[in-house]
């Protein structure tokens, strides 16, 4: 019994004497862009839509805890796929929320669940339904590379489900599908620290 009040004393003095930083952060995205299903008149066709580079821009606060830390970040990001020329843009914020470990020096890696708000999908080419699930979770994985002031980081994230959205149109003639654009993509990130 004492053992674990001293352990909860210590867990307490550190929080209090722990070090919170924030800053702002932006960075690009590149994202592996998903499918695309159209279906006209006993015509099926799935393609997987093309690659292109996509942003992100926000602000993050940073907690440590000895070697651990906590970051949790609000960010817009904007990416972008292609089908046969036509570009689809979406966008959405983004809620990360990092645990990190000092691995070496600058260097730490971290893990943690992504909440992601879609906002809009847009196309010159093609109309959407409404947005029926605005909302999904992922999770990242990255490294960290923190100099001074200024951080690098690389990360992996992944939707946890499907982000179906329906198709009404193309170049205004009716046709059903839907395009699946679960986040699945790499990104590289600039913090600066303000504090």
């Amino acid at each position: 019994m004492k053992k674990t009040q001293i352990l909860v004393f210590l867990f307490f003095a550190q929080l209090s004497f722990s070090q919170i930083d924030y800053g702002i952060q932006g960075g690009l995205n590149f994202d592996r862009a998903g499918s695309i299903q159209l279906t006209a008149e006993q015509f099926v066709e799935n393609v997987d839509l093309g690659k292109k580079t996509g942003f992100h821009f926000g602000l993050y606060a940073k907690v440590d805890f000895l070697i651990f830390y906590l970051r949790p970040e609000l960010q817009y990001t904007q990416v972008s796929s292609e089908y046969n020329g036509n570009t689809i843009d979406k966008s959405r914020i983004e809620l990360p929320l990092s645990l990190g470990i000092t691995a070496i020096g600058p260097l730490s890696i971290f893990i943690g669940p992504t909440a992601y708000f879609n906002l809009s999908q847009k196309s010159a080419e093609l109309d959407f339904a409404d947005l029926q699930n605005k909302t999904n979770l992922g999770l990242h994985l990255g490294t960290r590379l923190q100099l001074g002031a200024l951080g690098i980081d690389l990360r992996y994230e992944k939707g946890l489900s499907d982000e179906e959205v329906q198709i009404i149109s193309q170049a205004g003639i009716p046709v059903q599908g839907q395009v699946n654009s679960r986040p699945n993509q790499f990104v590289l990130g600039i913090s600066l620290k303000l504090n």
